[in-house]
């Protein structure tokens, strides 16, 4: 299926946007549809205090993120370096770990995890660390995942190796969410906003979509959103089979962000609370100063209920202020930002958690149901709960659509 043939993209994340700008580069004739008032998915910058941008969503691109870093690049959009070390987030008072026993612990990790081992909490106990360690440990992965680590995949301590330790980080020049605006843009009135789509009729001849205003011709589709709405649209026939069993299978982590004002600048940071479950940080802004703000990022639902989930951020805000004597917080909780990823009707969580309960089948989150192709990061296999990840789903499906027969 080449140049020429008719797309619907369902979904205006970075992996529907991907594939949008990787279909319409061959001479697909694409339309886009979004069922957000806006573009980006769970990339979302939005202003806080005076004059600052923070990332509701997805926000700290990594050395190999090349995708992203070129896309970044051909659309002029500059790179910050936040500073954060984000690979070595300390634990304080009481839960201190030393450098020493912490780099040991790092080192340990990255030799992968112990023969036997079914989930990340057996491979933590296996590496018979010091209580200290071990707690940093399973703590610190529950909250990159937002999933419970005796219910992860032992295979995540690998994932996870390339995240400990020291090395740069960024996000984009005014929020991450410029380059799916900048994307938007290229596509122009081929996007269309607030058009969740309902019901979608396939076969092998081509597929009808229908929204809530109109109903979409087409010979194939791009589905590149969250598991949880694309269970509620209507699909005749239904789904069946390996690929729609995986999807189904999908099980997304549990994470919230709470953006604190600074009173007074800080340098860059990372502190994590192990009782508390989660980490705080401090970044530099755009022109290489102090930013404004502390961000407090919390994994579980376990957790963040424990934090007061969104009727109370109070409690948040007082165990963030109770962790970080050591900085000059607003105080205010009305003053500050709270973001549940589990509170976006189009996501209803953070990102796939490689669940040893439900597992994510890589392979067959890839393979298409007829003219149905998906996309996401549910579906990137080793890049998956990652902006690296849905960037490449996009183009990864649009190439298996593109190069597959008519």
């Amino acid at each position: 299926m080449g140049g020429g043939k008719r797309v619907v993209v369902v979904g205006a994340g970075f992996a529907g946007l991907a594939a949008a700008d990787a279909l319409r580069a061959r001479g697909a004739e694409v339309t886009v549809l979004e069922a957000r008032d806006r573009v980006g998915g769970r990339v979302w910058s939005v202003p806080f205090g005076d004059g600052a941008v923070v990332e509701r969503g997805a926000e700290f691109i990594l050395p190999d993120y090349e995708v992203m870093q070129s896309l970044a690049t051909r659309f002029g959009i500059p790179l910050v370096l936040k500073g954060t070390p984000y690979g070595r987030r300390t634990a304080i008072g009481e839960e201190a770990v030393s450098d020493s026993d912490l780099e040991a612990a790092f080192e340990r990790i990255r030799r992968g995890p112990p023969a036997g081992a079914a989930s990340v909490g057996e491979a933590i106990a296996a590496l018979e660390l010091a209580p200290r360690q071990a707690a940093l440990l399973r703590t610190r992965v529950a909250i990159s995942n937002g999933h419970p680590v005796d219910d992860l995949d032992a295979s995540v301590v690998e994932e996870s190796a390339s995240t400990f330790g020291d090395f740069a980080n960024w996000t984009l020049a005014g929020g991450n969410m410029r380059l799916a605006d900048a994307l938007a843009d290229e596509l122009g009135d081929i996007l269309h906003l607030s058009s969740p789509v309902r019901r979608i009729r396939w076969s092998d001849a081509g597929i009808s979509i229908g929204t809530d205003d109109a109903e979409l011709d087409a010979d194939a589709a791009v589905i590149a959103i969250p598991t949880a709405p694309l269970g509620e649209i209507e699909f005749d026939p239904p789904l069946e089979g390996a690929t729609a069993s995986a999807l189904r299978a999908v099980t997304y982590g549990q994470n919230s962000k709470l953006f604190i004002r600074l009173l007074t600048p800080a340098p860059p940071s990372a502190v994590m609370s192990i009782a508390g479950h989660f980490w705080t940080y401090t970044q530099l802004g755009a022109d290489g100063e102090p930013a404004p703000f502390l961000v407090s990022y919390a994994g579980t639902r376990a957790a963040i209920e424990a934090l007061g989930g969104s009727e109370q951020p109070e409690r948040w805000v007082a165990a963030t202020l109770s962790l970080r004597t050591d900085l000059d917080l607003d105080a205010d909780p009305a003053a500050a930002l709270l973001s549940n990823w589990d509170e976006d009707p189009w996501v209803r969580g953070s990102y796939s958690a490689r669940s040893l309960a439900s597992p994510i089948r890589d392979d067959d989150l890839q393979r298409p149901i007829g003219p149905l192709f998906f996309a996401g990061e549910h579906t990137a296999g080793a890049w998956h709960g990652l902006m690296e990840g849905a960037l490449r789903s996009g183009g990864r499906a649009a190439e298996q659509l593109l190069d597959s027969r008519p």
